[in-house]
This record gives C-alpha cells, sequence and structure tokens, in this order.
C-alpha cells in the first residue's frame, strides 16, 4: 500500500535521509572530489587487480544496465589484464573531505526460535502489515531529509510506531519470523542489516534488511557517553556488551533512544548488500549513496583495528548504512566469523578514499576534469 503526500505539512510529522537508488554521480569536478593521477595514489601498484576485477564483474551483473556502468561493464568481460583495465577505464578521484571515517560491520549469528517462550522471547518481525511507505512528490523531495513510513490512525496517516513503541508490543498483533533470546544481539543483527538465526533444532534461518520504520538512527554509543556510561574512546561493540552485562537495567532505556527500527525478511543465503548481491569479505563496503553510487569501485586506505597494519585496497560500494553519511566515510564488510566480529566491533580508523568514475561515463557526461 503506497500514498502520495500532496501537501506540505503532511511530512513535518516525519524524520532521515532519501536512500533512493540512482545510476547518476553528482558533480564531482566541484566541491570535495579533485581528479589525480594513479601514480598518486600509494600502494596502487601492489592491489591484488585480479581479484578486484573477479568481483568488479560480479557487481557487474547489478549495475550493466545503468548509464553510469554499461559501458565499462561491457569492457571487463573480455579484459585480459587486470590492472590495465583499472587503468584505462577509470579516472580517480580523491575525496578532499575533512571528516573521514572508516567502521566495520559482519552477518552476526544469533539463536532463535519458530516458538516464543521464556529462552526465546523477543520477536524478530518481518515487514508489518500495516507499515505505509510513504512517496514524494518531486517538487518536495528537496525538503524532504529521510524516507517516511506511516501507518493508519482514524483515516489519518500518522508517523509509523518507534522502537519504544515497538518494545512496549504495539505489533503484537504481527507474526514475527521467529523469536530470538538476547535482545541486544537482536539490536546489533538490526544494526548490521543482515544474519543467521541458528533455530533451537539446529536448523538456520538467514535473514536481511527488508524495511524500516522511518526514523532517523541515533547512535547507542554515543547515547552511552552522553549518559556518561562509557567515555568515547572506549566505545566498541565490545564494551557496549560489558556494560549491559554489568547493567541490566539500562539496556532498554539506552536502546530505545534509538528510534529506527528494522524489519527483515528470510534470504535463502547469507550476507547480502543493498545492490543485491552477496556481500564480499573485506571488499564490500557501505557507503552513502547520496555520496558515491552503488556499484562504485573506491580505492581506500585505512587501518585494521587488531594488528594496526594497513588496510590498502579496492572495494566495492555494495550496500549502505543508517549511519553512513558522506562522501569521505564507508562501512568495511568483514565476514561472518568471530574474527569479523571483532575487527568489525573495534574499527574506527582514518580514512583515505579515492573513487573510480568510468572515463566513459566522464566524456558522455562532459564531466572530465582537465
Amino acid at each position: 500500500m503506497k500514498f502520495t503526500i500532496l501537501i506540505l505539512p503532511i511530512f513535518f510529522m516525519f524524520a532521515g535521509c532519501s536512500h533512493k537508488a540512482t545510476d547518476q554521480l553528482k558533480e564531482i569536478s566541484y566541491g570535495q572530489y579533485q581528479k589525480v593521477s594513479y601514480d598518486q595514489i600509494p600502494s596502487w601498484k601492489d592491489e591484488n587487480f585480479d581479484e578486484a576485477l573477479a568481483i568488479f564483474k560480479k557487481t557487474c551483473a547489478k549495475t550493466s544496465h545503468q548509464t553510469l556502468f554499461k559501458s565499462v561493464c561491457h569492457i571487463c568481460i573480455n579484459a585480459k589484464d587486470a590492472k590495465v583495465f583499472f587503468e584505462e577505464n577509470f579516472t580517480p578521484f580523491v575525496s578532499l573531505s575533512s571528516s573521514s571515517l572508516a567502521t566495520g560491520y559482519y552477518e552476526p549469528t544469533i539463536k532463535g526460535s519458530s516458538i516464543q517462550s521464556k529462552a526465546y522471547p523477543y520477536p524478530l518481525y518481518g515487514v508489518p502489515d500495516d507499515l505505509i511507505p510513504i512517496e514524494v512528490l518531486d517538487e518536495y523531495k528537496p525538503f524532504i531529509k529521510r524516507p517516511m513510513r506511516g501507518r493508519l490512525f482514524n483515516g489519518k496517516v500518522v508517523p509509523y510506531y518507534s522502537r519504544k513503541e515497538i518494545s512496549e508490543n504495539a505489533l503484537a498483533s504481527q507474526s514475527p519470523l521467529c523469536y530470538v533470546s538476547d535482545k541486544v544481539e537482536l539490536f546489533f543483527l538490526q544494526v548490521q542489516g543482515s544474519g543467521r538465526i541458528i533455530m533451537d533444532d539446529n536448523s538456520s534461518m538467514y535473514v536481511g534488511y527488508a524495511e524500516h520504520n522511518g526514523y532517523t538512527y541515533h547512535s547507542i554509543g554515543k547515547e552511552m557517553v552522553a549518559r556518561g556510561y562509557l567515555k568515547s574512546a572506549e566505545v566498541s561493540l565490545q564494551s557496549i556488551h560489558d556494560y549491559f552485562d554489568d547493567h541490566p537495567e539500562a539496556i532498554d532505556t539506552v536502546l530505545n533512544s534509538n528510534p529506527s527500527y528494522i524489519f527483515f525478511k528470510k534470504r535463502d543465503n547469507s550476507a547480502i548488500g543493498a545492490l543485491g548481491i552477496p556481500l564480499e569479505e573485506g571488499r564490500s563496503v557501505a557507503v552513502d549513496r547520496e555520496n558515491i553510487p552503488l556499484g562504485m569501485p573506491l580505492f581506500i586506505s585505512t587501518e585494521k583495528p587488531l594488528s594496526k597494519e594497513r588496510l590498502v585496497r579496492v572495494m566495492f560500494a555494495h550496500d549502505t548504512g543508517a549511519a553512513i553519511k558522506g562522501e569521505n566515510r564507508i562501512d568495511i564488510f568483514f565476514g561472518s566469523t568471530q574474527r569479523a566480529e571483532e575487527e568489525a566491533g573495534m574499527m574506527q580508523a582514518e580514512l583515505k578514499l579515492w573513487m573510480l568514475v568510468p572515463n566513459d561515463y566522464l566524456v558522455q557526461s562532459k564531466q572530465r576534469v582537465k
């Protein structure tokens, strides 16, 4: 069920940032991007280009119809030398933004059951029957800061339930996909966007992002710092878990400070990003698609959290995230292992990012910088 808003005042009831997919690139000739040569990119020559090209070919399965990638996806089919392919078909643009951050995410595994019980009390919801995606007229889109979701109440469209309302059984009439054992793990499953549920009969259920309730994401790490529960330098997935283990009475208050709520759908396999292809460990990143189109190859330089080694390689914009905002901001997919959880939970480092823009698109759109 979809509605189109016709009058301006209605959409002030709602609040986030549009994630509408696009095959057009923002004006990169100015502002926060600067054209550079490959010789100016540190460690470019050390890349495993064959691996990068193989992933780009997989990416083309979802992007080859777009103006941005149509030509270069056709060329990659018969590419013989992977390094030459990238250097001859893409132009690097470095982000000049003074604000940069690389974080990490992973595919969590949590315990669940098809039956609610004391051991499995928390519902994991699919898309509710009463959730209404709100479509906005084009002339009003410049004023909208995020996608909107609502529900009908007494014949009117009102904002959808917040996390707090949902935790207080606002969706009691809905049948969940399953029930899980830990509300904190459920929260982080929503933050990650996909995961694996190990059912009590030892079967597995893979779930992934399906919808959201229309509210802006609020970081619980920042909330815990503001409340004096943690120091800013201490915030990580592990420190949050540790605090909740010692202070279970704070869980609901902190979690409900983030009104955003994610609904899931069942999947046949593990982590799939917003682009619709399986995520590649250490190669897939979530981006702000308002600044970086999905499918775009990126060369990044940052630091691994555990080993403190430099992480320098071609990655691909395969996913998005509610907390990922800006042209110099990425979230790296680390995989689904215990090590991946540790890496992702501690990842918070400065980032240098080069966007590799297809040459053919630059020529066609007359955005080539001389």
